[in-house]
């Protein structure tokens, strides 16, 4: 492996493990509740998170089709993303209830904006730097030595776990900040240059083939393994200081474990690594009503096997975007898919947010009928290989 792999496959894997510290899905929700914050804004973490990603990169793809250095785009989101978790982490010292939480779910959005340009501009580098077939297992090899650390900082937190505190939760969000740093430190040599080959006459031309309309459908339905994500810890609220460090080594470990395999098998088809990873999600979900999650070993059980399934689809739709499209073409596929998927993902979020309150079953079940439709809907893709 030559030295700019090596730098890649450090920084992703750098990144992975800031993203996994500062998860919507696990620490933040946690921190909200310890906070006292209002529970609806646990709701909109994911939401934030996700959408304030993917909802700049249309405009962001019209942007890079006159500015081939891609290198410099991912820098500036690096460093908003780095100022963005010391807001946070200066929030938790400040101030608690309303005013804490909306510090940080604007601080969540500022970040996810700057992880927007980071995301995009990451790909050009990736495909850059490795070839089809190769970009999988990169991706895999980055995501389990990212799993190896978390787990190492999970193991020592879930052995203090009755005694699981704010400051704890502050060191927690300190590590991920220095991984960011970390990250931008370690691609910093690494440049990528891309020839557009656009005109100034078509720099505003919208183009494209059914694959990309194809691509969004499924993504959109997909978003669900992430979105059911906060309600596994929802379940047992009462128990959140034990819960989180049990759901970030879970969340580490099901990484650690599963990226290598998911991987591989998204070099041979991404479209079956959506499939596998689809139905795993689905499981999850079956498992937590029909048990309720309400032991600490069945809900981490349960919480573990979605993350399995969510490093799957994440893994799946990487690698399919990267494999499908080539140049300039890969940049504005993801670009406007990722805009189209973080306008979902928002609809979804108020969809569920008002549903809540009103129904009087789990919104778990909607959920799951959502990844049943996302499972069968894979056959519209054209093969990427």
């Amino acid at each position: 492996m030559d030295s700019n792999k090596k730098r890649l496959v450090a920084g992703l894997s750098l990144n992975k493990l800031a993203d996994l510290l500062i998860s919507a899905k696990t620490t933040l929700p946690a921190l909200l509740v310890l906070l006292s914050a209002p529970s609806w804004m646990v709701g909109w973490l994911v939401p934030i998170r996700e959408s304030g990603a993917l909802l700049p990169q249309a405009v962001l793809s019209f942007y890079l089709r006159r500015h081939s250095a891609r290198h410099v785009v991912w820098r500036v989101g690096m460093v908003v993303q780095i100022a963005s978790a010391l807001v946070m982490l200066l929030s938790v010292v400040l101030w608690d209830g309303v005013v804490a939480g909306a510090v940080i779910l604007l601080a969540l959005g500022l970040l996810s904006l700057g992880r927007s340009a980071c995301s995009l501009t990451a790909k050009d580098i990736q495909a850059d730097i490795t070839k089809k077939g190769e970009r999988g297992h990169l991706i895999g090899i980055a995501s389990t030595l990212s799993g190896v650390v978390t787990v190492a900082i999970a193991l020592p937190l879930i052995m203090l776990s009755d005694t699981f505190n704010m400051p704890m939760l502050m060191g927690i969000l300190a590590l991920s900040t220095m991984a960011f740093f970390a990250t931008l430190m370690c691609m910093l040599p690494l440049r990528t240059h891309v020839d557009t080959g656009y005109t100034q006459a078509d720099l505003f031309s919208v183009n494209f083939d059914s694959t990309v309309y194809k691509f969004i459908v499924v993504r959109g339905l997909y978003v669900h393994s992430a979105l059911v994500a906060p309600y596994f810890m929802l379940q047992n609220e009462d128990n959140v200081g034990n819960l989180l460090p049990i759901y970030i080594g879970a969340e580490a470990l099901a990484t650690l474990l599963s990226s290598l395999i998911w991987g591989k098998l998204a070099d041979k088809s991404a479209r079956l690594t959506l499939q596998v990873a689809g139905i795993l999600a689905l499981l999850a979900c079956v498992g937590l009503l029909l048990t309720q999650g309400n032991t600490l070993s069945i809900s981490a059980g349960l919480f573990f096997m979605l993350s399995i399934a969510h490093a799957g689809v994440r893994t799946g739709r990487k690698t399919y975007s990267l494999d499908v499209k080539e140049g300039h073409e890969r940049t504005e596929l993801v670009g406007f898919s990722n805009t189209s998927i973080g306008l979902i993902l928002l609809a979804f979020g108020a969809l569920y947010a008002a549903l809540t309150p009103m129904l009087s079953f789990s919104v778990v079940y909607i959920m799951a009928g959502f990844l049943v439709v996302a499972i069968v809907s894979t056959v519209l893709l054209p093969k990427e290989k």
